[in-house]
């Protein structure tokens, strides 16, 4: 302790810093209605089709403005969560959402953050061997029986694209509810749809290739191979994405461009 300090006395401790409560944003009255009326359809287990609250009705519930309210109904209705009919029968109907909301949602966000169709198909090949897996563990013989009739309807519609691309996707719309995991049920359909927008279209030639190996992958997940089911699918989608670069390299060079999904 210096002199200093001995004449004016001892040294005052610096008093600890109060933490200062960090304020959360306000959320917007729309969106704070929204997750409200979802809470109330999930709670009440309202099923899709059946009509939901009449605007009076909901502006009672809710008790804010009537544009605020439909502000809320018509970011549900965008969200797949409600659908808006019109006319003397019409209203507000719950829906179910669809991986159709999820692809749109995605392709916006990724448009903005410069990513290319390449990169998505990377992406790809990191997550759906896993699913893969889930499917080899999970599959019932219902869902082998299942793929088996969609790749035996795949091999006799090689010569038509828009009908082979339908089963194929059914195919993988199998396999993935073989995985019985919700989240993937949404991501990976959402993921090859917005691949689609790239504007690529196999020829027979790699139609038929692709069916041999949905045909390896069927093979491993009726055997109960995870680690095979999972291999077979990362080879097949890394020889896509090899044939890709090397045949259509503008079409993967793309960024991906929100107002092209469909």
């Amino acid at each position: 302790m210096n002199t200093k300090q001995l004449a004016n006395g001892p040294a005052e401790t610096p008093q600890a810093t109060q933490p200062q409560a960090v304020r959360k944003p306000r959320e917007k009255g729309a969106l704070k209605v929204a997750r409200e009326i979802v809470r109330h359809i999930h709670e009440e287990r309202i099923a899709a089709g059946q009509k939901y609250l009449s605007e009076a009705e909901a502006l009672e519930k809710y008790r804010v403005a009537r544009g605020t309210l439909r502000e809320a109904l018509r970011y549900l209705q965008i969200q797949g969560v409600l659908e808006i009919r019109t006319g003397p029968n019409g209203g507000h109907f719950v829906a179910f959402p669809h991986w159709e909301s999820l692809a749109s949602t995605m392709a916006l966000l990724l448009q903005f953050s410069d990513a290319t169709i390449e990169s998505l198909i990377e992406a790809r090949i990191a997550i759906e061997p896993g699913m893969a897996a889930l499917a080899a563990q999970r599959a019932t013989p219902q869902d082998i029986a299942e793929m088996n009739a969609l790749l035996d309807e795949l091999r006799a519609n090689l010569g038509d694209y828009d009908a082979y691309y339908g089963l194929y996707l059914e195919f993988w719309e199998q396999m993935t509810l073989s995985a019985r995991n919700p989240l993937f049920l949404f991501l990976l359909p959402a993921l090859r749809r917005i691949t689609w927008t790239a504007g690529i279209r196999p020829n027979e030639a790699q139609r038929e290739a692709a069916l041999d190996g949905l045909c390896l992958i069927r093979d491993a997940i009726a055997a109960g191979d995870e680690g095979l089911a999972a291999k077979t699918l990362r080879s097949l989608e890394r020889l896509y994405l090899t044939t890709m670069r090397a045949e259509y390299p503008r079409e993967i060079a793309r960024p991906i461009l929100w107002h092209e999904h469909r």
